[in-house]
């Protein structure tokens, strides 16, 4: 058994100067751990498995002497962190090994917190990059997660938590666990003013998009994907062209409504959307034109995996959903009133479900109407506005280009007074003409009036 007051000696003779606020150089370190490798492997057999065992027992015990009461604490944290640090990169160890001593440290120091708080960061951090080299994602998230930067001894810069943080968010997505993902988006989201790092925060904008897609937040995550897309940075958070068709897809999906419209003017305004295989039940919904079971059919193909589940009800898939409540917003605009009975034959649907899409929609103050259920029928309000949004969208989208001399809203209210003035001219004309060939009947109907 190998003497640990005699180990603990020559650990604490490297760091002799240590009092005097010296530490030795890492390299000392390394050449003092190597040694004890390179001796422990010497009394063992020319057998590999026998000579990892041999390796581990080493460093275990090396742990032990740091650990036990013939050491400082002040050298043991030192010689520990500079442990860790090197079965990252420096000693030749094999993963198994790395993993086991890594594991061990860990469990001999997780309840000191006090004391080791640095070196169960770094080591949970080691443990973590080895979890990940194994692509066991799962697993190397909630590594990280439960790392506790409070407990350090020292003031942790808030960019190296930030970046944890947006690493466990990324582990966690990969993991296809966005629940715990959004969980750490709390805690990241908390240090987004204090980090300056672009690329960094880029990251964090793209996996927040990515997390309110998981969570069918879908007009959020679309504007996130959008800005992702707008400030993209080669090489940071993937290929710029699925960034906008993850745009596109949850644009599609977001339930209809005029924040909706919005979404869907800012993503057409990209020129390279028109070249995406998706565009064209995306320009559909855009121009408020009705989207038919065939193109339904193509989009869901290129939808991904959590985009495909049903709705709560189970009436339908999240896309036929989407696609039912845009064709009912398309409707309103062209429909004063209409019996649900006949909606429901429009939308390819049972009149129940279509009475649930309106109710649902008028509740949530994304359509403006009311129904009458006695008589099955719903009659339409404000069917004009979402021709309103879209007429100044592109009165906005041409002053951009070309400049008018006055503002958008005067645009909009000279537009509203030619059509009043058409619509009066339009009734003075047919007033004339009921003047001109029934003459008697006018006089009859407009007695009252003169």
């Amino acid at each position: 058994m190998t003497d640990l007051r005699q180990l603990a000696s020559e650990i604490s003779a490297l760091f002799h100067s240590s009092t005097a606020g010296i530490s030795p150089e890492s390299s000392e370190v390394q050449a003092f751990v190597e040694k004890k490798l390179v001796e422990a492997k010497g009394t063992s057999q020319n057998v590999k498995g026998q000579q990892q065992q041999t390796q581990l027992k080493a460093l275990k015990d090396m742990v032990d002497a740091c650990l036990s009461n013939h050491m400082v604490q002040t050298t043991s944290t030192m010689f520990l962190s500079e442990l860790v640090a090197m079965t990252e990169s420096v000693l030749v160890l094999g993963t198994k090994t790395r993993k086991e001593i890594l594991d061990y440290l860990l469990d001999r120091i997780q309840q000191r917190t006090s004391v080791y708080g640095d070196v169960i960061i770094k080591t949970r951090q080691a443990l973590a990059d080895l979890l990940v080299s194994k692509e066991q994602w799962e697993e190397a998230a909630n590594m990280l997660q439960e790392i506790r930067f409070d407990q350090s001894q020292r003031l942790i810069d808030p960019r190296v938590r930030f970046e944890t943080y947006v690493n466990t968010m990324e582990l966690f997505l990969l993991a296809n666990n966005p629940s715990q993902a959004a969980h750490t988006l709390i805690r990241a989201t908390s240090l987004l003013n204090s980090v300056s790092d672009v690329k960094l925060s880029l990251k964090y904008r793209y996996f927040q998009a990515c997390i309110l897609d998981h969570s069918h937040k879908y007009i959020e995550a679309a504007n996130g994907y959008r800005n992702v897309f707008a400030n993209y940075i080669d090489g940071v958070v993937g290929k710029k062209e699925l960034i906008l068709n993850k745009a596109i897809k949850c644009a599609v999906l977001a339930s209809a409504g005029v924040l909706k419209v919005r979404v869907l003017a800012s993503l057409y305004r990209i020129p390279e959307l028109a070249s995406r295989e998706c565009f064209q039940l995306f320009e559909k919904m855009f121009l408020q034109q009705p989207v038919k079971p065939s193109e339904v059919e193509y989009f869901d193909k290129l939808l991904e995996e959590h985009q495909r589940q049903r709705t709560a009800d189970g009436n339908s898939t999240l896309l036929e959903h989407a696609v039912h409540e845009h064709n009912v917003f398309v409707l309103s605009s062209l429909y004063t009133n209409i019996r649900f009975s006949n909606l429901g034959r429009m939308l390819g649907t049972s009149t129940d479900y279509a009475e649930l899409i309106c109710a649902r929609m008028i509740g949530e103050r994304r359509m403006k109407g009311h129904i009458d259920q006695t008589s099955g029928i719903i009659t339409f309000e404000g069917a004009r506005e979402v021709k309103e949004v879209t007429a100044a969208i592109f009165l906005k989208r041409q002053a951009a280009s070309q400049p008018p001399p006055m503002h958008l809203r005067e645009q909009v209210a000279v537009k509203w007074d030619e059509r009043i003035v058409n619509l009066c001219t339009t009734v003075e004309d047919a007033v004339d003409m009921l003047i001109d060939r029934q003459p008697v009947y006018a006089r009859m109907l407009f007695r009252d009036m003169v």
